[in-house]
């Protein structure tokens, strides 16, 4: 009877989550908190129970009520809310929960607590992350969130993002001044953390700034500007020299991109050897391929048994693995992919399970001869079981098997192939390349250009890997780094962009925005000035001109304040931009600003234009009508205003 009671008693209970360790408020926005990790009180906990979802630390309060929907089990975190923490914890025990109060953005604090007896031995704020609550402490905070209407949230405050997804290489592109490399840290951190860019638009610009340089000192992002002296050399790898013993020496050091491929491609195997354990044939399959190629070059293999007894010739060794082999009466020689025998040796055991499916190949070869690849992996599966033994008996029959070979950090050569879910786990890394377009392309990049496609990083299905020409080091991209450029589409250097970068990057357009002036400025006015309707203007005149590409952004407008900050903004910035525009033409920047900026420059009465020479046009030459820039400091607000109101009256 007692159990029976035990059992159907609902049991209350406080959970509580660190600030510095998940973003529980974020989580919970967007309806990613699906489970609770469970340390203590494992078996006590049951499906039907009550939780409080408490915050510790900065912002402590009740952010959530909720009911265990399901009894403890051991689980990973779920995908959704991977990215709201700082270190997703690994395998364990968790309780998948229903939300039935979301308080995300009016949280219950301590200081809101009802002064009554329930909360005397109230838990919350010790360390911790499970404890025993009381069915009056819950139900208080359930009646405070009623009362203070926090349950009636709109519907759009919940939509569900689980997962943010970007381009691995982007281009922002737009005229000067409309924050393309401001953006960029908001693309960086939405990358890194998995959230929205309209979310991380909302926030305080100090904490995101905060956050993104904690991601540069940890090496998480890295930031380099292109220009014309920039090269392979300094991006990739190059040899440089040093002196030791009053002696100069070379040495081939790392650029950039080469220092963030590794430390990406290093946060992937510590993922992957977190999720499958040693033995797991997704790890070991690189170590078997590779002693199974020295026994090729070893025995000097030159046949495979095909079907009825054929023998299917190997033709040569490739380069990173891959065959290339014949049948006996043809001399059409075929490749056989090393990726593709990794896909077969993890589907497959055995060569009966093959069988079973009919021996259809196609989801894996495509249009390849399946035949080759059979003939190969009935070799391959063959050499396994001596080469298993041999380090049985080397091993002392205790089955462990050597490391794999490992690069000069520790890591394995190649990655395996990665799945999604994995993927998703592993830290995200951002190169952001300013000015990507000032930059001499194919001279930078060189053999790596092609390596930044989706598709031929390491870990996907049609990886690729170069050998690098100084160190003679197997190189490839790893596929949880993301390339950020920026590019400015008044630089003429735009115009030879190369096409091989076209084809690899997607690009977003940062266009002019004169209606976030009101939004982002000190004043949407200045010195009765409209900035918005002002720029609105001169964009306008502009693309009619010379094409929407030559815009002038509204970030110079961000901080006038006055008249003297407006005339200074003119001065250093819009003037020199419009002189660039048109090339000194001071009678078009006067069809753009108007007479109030520009006059025209009469000749000194009494004098010839020109020389006493005789000059077939020289009646024209003198008819020509020559312009000049007013001094910033004779301009008053009125000549601001009659850029976009020309009938005004000062």
């Amino acid at each position: 009877m007692n159990n029976k009671e035990e059992k159907g008693t609902v049991k209350y209970w406080l959970f509580q989550a660190h600030s510095s360790l998940f973003r529980l408020r974020d989580a919970l926005r967007v309806g990613a908190l699906s489970t609770f990790e469970l340390r203590a009180h494992k078996g006590k906990v049951k499906k039907g129970d009550k939780a409080i979802i408490w915050q510790t630390g900065k912002g402590a309060g009740c952010y959530a009520l909720a009911t265990i929907v399901g009894n403890p089990s051991e689980m990973a975190v779920p995908g959704p809310e991977l990215p709201f923490y700082k270190k997703p914890p690994s395998f364990g025990l968790r309780v998948p929960l229903q939300i039935e109060y979301n308080l995300w953005n009016r949280p219950i604090t301590s200081s809101m607590l009802p002064e009554l007896a329930a909360f005397k031995d109230f838990n919350a704020g010790l360390p911790g992350m499970n404890y025993v609550a009381t069915e009056a402490q819950y139900r208080e905070l359930e009646n405070l969130a009623r009362q203070l209407d926090l349950v009636n949230e709109p519907e759009a405050a919940y939509e569900i993002v689980s997962r943010v997804e970007h381009p691995f290489n982007l281009i922002l592109y737009g005229p000067p001044g409309t924050g393309k490399t401001y953006l960029t840290a908001n693309y960086a951190l939405s990358i890194i953390e998995g959230r929205p860019l309209d979310e991380l638009a909302l926030e305080n610009r100090q904490e995101l700034r905060r956050r993104f340089n904690e991601y540069v000192q940890t090496g998480r992002v890295a930031f380099v500007t292109f220009h014309q002296s920039f090269s392979y050399e300094d991006f990739v790898e190059g040899i440089k020299p040093y002196t030791l013993n009053e002696e100069v020496h070379y040495r081939v050091e790392n650029g950039i991109f080469k220092i963030m491929c590794r430390d990406a491609h290093r946060s992937v195997m510590e993922t992957v050897y977190r999720h499958y354990p040693a033995g797991e044939p997704t790890l070991e399959f690189n170590q078997v391929y590779n002693a199974f190629l020295d026994y090729l070059k070893e025995e000097e293999v030159d046949s495979f048994e095909g079907e009825q007894k054929s023998r299917i010739i190997l033709h040569r060794i490739l380069p990173f693995g891959d065959l290339s082999l014949r049948q006996p009466k043809s001399f059409a020689v075929l490749p056989i992919r090393k990726k593709n025998l990794q896909l077969m040796y993890q589907r497959f055991e055995t060569a009966e399970q093959i069988e079973a499916t009919g021996g259809d190949l196609r989801p894996i070869i495509g249009d390849a001869d399946p035949s080759l690849y059979w003939s190969v992996f009935l070799e391959l599966k063959k050499f396994e079981m001596n080469y298993i033994l041999n380090q049985d008996e080397e091993n002392g029959q205790n089955g462990e098997t050597p490391p794999l070979k490992l690069d000069e950090y520790g890591m394995p050569f190649e990655l395996p192939l990665v799945p999604e879910h994995i993927l998703t786990q592993c830290n995200k890394y951002v190169l952001i390349i300013d000015e990507i377009n000032r930059g001499n392309i194919p001279s930078i990049f060189g053999e790596l250009i092609t390596l930044l496609e989706d598709d031929k990083r390491d870990g996907r299905s049609e990886a690729t890997t170069v050998i690098l020409p100084y160190s003679k080091e197997l190189f490839s991209v790893p596929p949880n780094l993301f390339v950020i450029g920026t590019m400015n589409t008044t630089d003429r250097s735009t115009e030879s962009l190369d096409i091989a970068l076209r084809r690899r990057f997607a690009f977003r357009a940062v266009p002019a925005r004169p209606d976030l002036i009101p939004k982002l400025a000190s004043g949407p006015q200045a010195a009765g000035v409209d900035l918005k309707r002002m720029l609105e203007a001169i964009n306008r005149r502009l693309e009619l001109l010379i094409g929407e590409d030559y815009q002038i952004g509204h970030a110079y407008f961000l901080d006038v304040q006055d008249l003297d900050s407006l005339k200074a903004t003119f001065e250093r910035h819009i003037i020199p931009l419009l002189q660039e525009y048109f090339f000194n033409d001071y009678g078009k920047i006067g069809l753009v600003l108007g007479r109030e900026f520009v006059r025209e420059k009469n000749p000194h009465p009494g004098t010839s234009a020109f020389a006493d020479f005789d000059h077939p046009y020289a009646g024209e030459f003198s008819e020509k009508r020559v312009y000049e820039l007013r001094a910033m400091e004779e301009l008053e607000e009125v000549a601001f205003i009659r850029i976009y109101d020309e009938g005004y009256e000062g």
